[in-house]
């Protein structure tokens, strides 16, 4: 999923587009043809036992089309804790269909409390639930991981991502070129406009 720094004020919205297509892609495989939304998606895993109604409401919190605002209002005056268990619990069940799973969260804005909790209880009940999983948080500026969540501290490994030198630019376009390995010159000035436009991140270009 992409994020934007508007999209911090929004809970759950990082995980609003996974879960969406982690609906659709269960939904779909269990009946063998593509489903085109999420609500139809939903509709189906109900009727297949995948869902019961209350896992529709709770996934209606990540993603607003499969439940309407009523249904969802019931959720509202929920211990915070208890409301992130059960949502939680309703994402295991399309979650383990689809296991090995890899949750990619990027963009340049901070992720919501609420979406920093979710993760944080997905990842505590992984081990028995989804075993194969993992979550990539990518972030201009070490994300601020809400205290509710120290876990996912205490278990990520972080990566720092630098622009490419000129020489790796050219590594790259050799690579592109598929001439690697070989006596193949690429052109200083090729290998200079490449790299000042694309500010050390060439596959942007």
């Amino acid at each position: 999923s992409f994020r934007t720094s508007l999209d911090s004020f929004t809970s759950f919205f990082p995980l609003r587009q996974i879960v969406a297509e982690a609906m659709i892609k269960v939904a779909s495989n269990l009946r063998g043809e593509d489903f085109d939304s999420e609500a139809a998606a939903a509709d189906y895993l109900v009727e297949e036992n995948v869902f019961k109604k209350t896992d529709r409401v709770n996934i209606g919190s990540i993603v607003p089309q499969v439940a309407d605002a009523q249904l969802l209002s019931l959720l509202s005056g929920m211990n915070p804790n208890a409301r992130t268990r059960s949502i939680v619990d309703s994402m295991m069940k399309i979650l383990k269909l689809l296991n090995p799973v890899i949750i990619i969260l990027e963009g340049d804005g901070d992720i919501d409390p609420s979406s920093w909790s979710l993760l944080a209880e997905i990842m505590q009940r992984a081990r028995e639930e989804c075993p194969t999983i993992m979550i990539i948080v990518s972030s201009r500026n070490s994300p601020t991981i809400t205290s509710a969540a120290s876990n996912l501290r205490r278990n990520a490994v972080q990566v720092k991502l630098a622009p490419f030198e000129k020489s790796e630019t050219e590594q790259y376009l050799r690579f592109l070129l598929r001439i690697e390995g070989t006596e193949v010159g690429i052109d200083q000035r090729l290998i200079d406009v490449v790299h000042d436009r694309a500010n050390g991140c060439p596959p942007l270009i």
